[in-house]
């Protein structure tokens, strides 16, 4: 169980609101994706506005809201499981339970129905009815708000931080529009919708101004952002928006769809220098067969021409992708083929997942399903390969001179920090590891020579220099 999010006190939360109780204590809990973060952190924002008490001790809340995930039948069962052993374990407090998110869209009414734990559910299009909910909710009585999406995305308000302000992610769109045969996500989420531009930028700025040195740019597909409506850019557009902020600070581009990485967004990529030389391609598959099962919009031979392209045009790009096993009707031969090209295609960071059949998709009503001691033969296999090319591929970096974010001590040695390079996303990806002769601080940026690599992070043995920042 993930721990409860501290509320941090840029807002002031001890102003109360008319028609609420005032001096209420809140704890969150999240649960899922960076995404599903955002949406917590709006909330204690929102709520803190409105005269709620943010706190981490959640024994002491007088209610606490379980953000959760529904995307895979896992991470469903683990929300569950997280609002039971909440329930348990909040003493003589009896605090209100509420189920948030992701959840509550795939169940509806029935959330509140088998789980007694629960006193209301709110799903995620939802939020603007928070203060009708929680009058509901104080009131003693048990509700589910869960209403349509509306028609373009926007953020609920300003948001309570609730990882280090160094870092980042600014979500641009919500909703997804692809339908990839196997995904929950559409239903959950509703249809893709492009937030405006102004917004973005402001909160960007907003968040430049708290001290942020990196920015990631996150959405269901973030190369789809503008498709749905004529008045607003598109991706390079946007971060073209972005740039005209005169501020230092790194860009990163996350969840990009290979179909939609255009000639525009890779020049741009790699002629501005706040922009990561790094792209996130989720690509599920190679194989042409089970592409098309999936719904992807795309080939085996276009993958490869697109990852060869990236590479010549942006010769030290750093390559993340995310692929499936066991997708209904998987071989070994399909499998195989999976192997080979990530063999002929090393990814410097590569996850991988095995399939989750979900009620409500196309592939749920596939005969076909893979054993599931199959996919998790199949997922060790993978894994254990990317390991032995991700060791070979990091060998470029020995010897190069990195520009760092810091982000913290080592709790095993004095003096050796951690960090990461343009070429690592947050969370999800490898760190670099060095030695300081003095003492840093989370969220600057420093030079060091890589000495050592391994097949996740990479080692400075000593830090080579503070970076100067511009004039």
């Amino acid at each position: 169980m993930q721990k409860a999010i501290p509320g941090y006190h840029k807002h002031n939360i001890f102003r109360t609101e008319p028609g609420l109780s005032g001096r209420i204590k809140l704890a969150a809990i999240s649960l899922g994706c960076s995404k599903n973060r955002i949406d917590t952190e709006e909330i204690l924002g929102y709520l803190a506005d409105k005269g709620f008490i943010l706190t981490d001790h959640y024994r002491f809340a007088d209610v606490i809201l379980v953000n959760t995930c529904g995307f895979i039948d896992q991470a469903q069962q683990e929300s569950i499981n997280t609002i039971l052993q909440v329930a348990e374990n909040t003493g003589s407090n009896k605090p209100k339970i509420v189920a948030a998110g992701c959840l509550v869209e795939v169940f509806g009414n029935k959330i509140i129905k088998n789980v007694a734990a629960i006193d209301g559910a709110i799903g995620v299009h939802s939020y603007s009815s928070l203060d009708q909910f929680m009058k509901l909710l104080l009131s003693g009585k048990r509700t589910v708000i869960k209403k349509s999406p509306a028609n373009m995305y926007q953020s609920l308000s300003s948001r309570v931080l609730t990882t280090p302000v160094h870092t980042a992610s600014v979500k641009i769109a919500d909703g997804c529009s692809n339908r990839c045969h196997y995904c929950l996500i559409p239903r959950i989420r509703g249809p893709y919708r492009s937030r405006e531009p102004e917004e973005i930028v402001a909160e960007i700025n907003d968040l430049l101004d708290r001290g942020t040195a990196e920015i990631n740019l996150i959405a269901q597909d973030t190369t789809a952002y503008g498709s749905e409506k004529d008045s607003l850019p598109n991706l390079s557009g946007l971060i073209k928006k972005i740039l005209k902020l005169d501020r230092t600070f790194r860009l990163r581009i996350m969840y990009t769809y290979p179909s939609r990485i255009d000639d525009q967004l890779i020049e741009l990529i790699g002629s501005e220098s706040r922009i990561c030389n790094y792209l996130d391609i989720p690509i599920q598959h190679s194989s042409d067969q089970m592409l098309e099962r999936m719904g992807r919009l795309y080939n085996r031979q276009q993958l490869t021409e697109l990852l060869s392209t990236l590479r010549r045009r942006i010769p030290d790009i750093a390559l993340r992708t995310t692929v499936m096993v066991g997708y209904p009707g998987e071989t070994r031969s399909h499998f195989r083929d999976l192997l080979q090209f990530i063999e002929d295609n090393p990814f410097e960071n590569l996850g991988a997942f095995t399939y989750s059949r979900q009620d409500g998709t196309i592939a749920g009503n596939i005969n076909e399903q893979v054993p599931g001691r199959v996919a998790a033969k199949r997922y060790r296999e993978l894994m254990l390969k990317q390991k032995r090319l991700a060791r070979i591929v990091n060998k470029k970096y020995m010897g190069k001179q990195l520009d760092i974010l810091v982000e913290g001590t080592s709790q095993f040695y004095g003096n050796w920090y951690y960090g990461r390079s343009q070429y690592q996303a947050p969370e999800v990806d490898g760190l670099v590891y060095f030695r300081s002769p003095v003492d840093l601080k989370p969220g600057i940026r420093i030079l060091a020579k890589i000495d050592a690599v391994s097949p996740y992070n990479l080692l400075a043995y000593n830090m080579t220099t503070l970076e100067k920042k511009p004039d």
